[in-house]
């Protein structure tokens, strides 16, 4: 009965009719919460111009390509044909991926990273391992941020706080004791000896200390956008960054909406909100938001014409087939 159960709750937990009921509901929210604050938006002096948005929009396509070169790091670490997959290749096949994520399935992006590593010669499970440990270090990589900031925060956190517990959690996963002996002992029972990842955990510290400076560069975003809608002291350009890094791991840890969207926003309002008007943390969360996907597919665009430039053999991929 209890196998049944848990069956039954992975099974509703992946349906996509949750997701998009989770979604409407978060979007619904929004526009309820939005609506009885509309006097006070519209009473608001706004003047967010082009020039420091056009600047978030760089800190945007930097914390991307931030991501997509740590991405490169870690797969260059996992031996055979991984170790030479160059940093443009690499960063290439994850940037030309990540679109395909707002696909129905959440899988596709992952589909198309083993599709153009395989051209290289990696093989799917040292990607598909790749990718799952991405997960954890980009959400290590967010609350290092987070906690980083936190002498800034007058008075401190909230109730979030206590995800910085999982940061010691997540660094003892990475331990090759832990990590390396789950890796060693799947190469075993899947006969797949290129999973048994040859990994040292000071290279592993360096990899999240890159996806450390990816994050940070999205909260100098959040801070360009914030500082051009209200004035920011120094003293609170830390708790900006940190509500950046925060929010991004609450909407990351919220599963049920693609890309945390609703819940995102939802927590940096609150968190901006405790030191600015609450029409510049409503406006600065959506702007954020809006300047992260435009600098994604600039990012992308970047990415492809870099290569395209330089040619495929030169960036370390291969010729379409």
């Amino acid at each position: 009965m209890g196998a049944q159960m848990a069956a039954l709750g992975r099974g509703l937990l992946r349906s996509p009719w949750l997701r998009w009921a989770a979604l409407a509901a978060v979007l619904g929210s929004w526009g309820w919460f939005l609506w009885g604050q509309l006097d006070a938006l519209r009473g608001h002096p706004w003047r967010l111009e082009a020039a420091p948005f056009a600047a978030a929009l760089l800190w945007g396509a930097l914390y991307f390509a931030g991501l997509a070169v740590s991405w490169t790091l870690l797969l260059r670490t996992m031996g055979g044909a991984a170790c030479g997959v160059g940093l443009l290749a690499g960063s290439h096949i994850w940037l030309s991926t990540m679109l395909a994520r707002y696909v129905p399935g959440n899988v596709w992006h992952i589909v198309g990273r083993v599709a153009l590593a395989g051209r290289l010669g990696v093989s799917r499970g040292q990607v598909a391992a790749s990718a799952t440990v991405e997960q954890l270090l980009t959400l290590l990589g967010a609350l290092a941020v987070f906690g980083l900031s936190l002498p800034m925060w007058r008075g401190g956190a909230g109730p979030e706080a206590w995800l910085l517990l999982l940061v010691p959690a997540g660094l003892a996963a990475l331990h090759p004791r832990v990590l390396g002996a789950l890796m060693a002992w799947a190469a075993r029972r899947l006969r797949r000896p290129e999973l048994a990842w040859p990994y040292t955990y000071p290279a592993m510290l360096g990899i999240l200390g890159a996806y450390a400076l990816a994050n940070l560069a999205a909260g100098v975003g959040l801070y360009v956008i914030v500082g051009a809608l209200a004035e920011v002291s120094p003293a609170q350009a830390g708790l900006v960054v940190g509500a950046s890094a925060l929010a991004w791991a609450v909407g990351y840890l919220s599963f049920l909406t693609p890309s945390g969207l609703g819940v995102r926003e939802a927590a940096l309002t609150a968190l901006l909100a405790t030191t600015f008007p609450l029409p510049v943390a409503v406006a600065g969360s959506l702007a954020h938001r809006a300047a992260l996907t435009l600098g994604e597919a600039i990012a992308v665009a970047g990415s492809f014409m870099l290569t395209r430039t330089l040619g495929p053999r030169r960036a370390g991929t291969e010729e379409p087939q």
